[in-house]
């Protein structure tokens, strides 16, 4: 069985974007919309952590309408890229999403 690259690594090397940089500062944190389980902020410091559940939460396809203006990030991090490059690897790694997730989103 191959060993998948860590998500912080698979990350930076498709955005250049290190999420290990998430401060935890909380300026994401209360951006939510209906259906979502975590905030930017814990999908960001799961994915830095290798954790599964950054590309298995229903936040990933749900955070859509917040996307745009992009969150500010205290650490200058590009969220609509790290969660562009989240949305590729679940659905490589099989974490497909919600079946009413609309294909202009992926």
């Amino acid at each position: 069985m191959t060993r998948m690259p860590p998500l912080a690594h698979t990350v930076r090397t498709r955005t250049g974007q290190d999420v290990r940089l998430c401060q935890a500062c909380n300026l994401c944190d209360d951006l939510r919309v209906p259906g979502m389980d975590l905030s930017f902020g814990e999908m960001l410091r799961s994915a830095g952590r290798d954790e599964l559940r950054a590309l298995t939460c229903a936040s990933l396809w749900a955070c859509e309408p917040l996307l745009s203006p992009p969150p500010t990030c205290q650490a200058g991090l590009d969220i609509p890229a790290v969660i562009g490059a989240l949305r590729r690897e679940a659905i490589r790694r099989g974490c497909s999403p919600p079946p009413a997730t609309p294909e202009w989103i992926l």
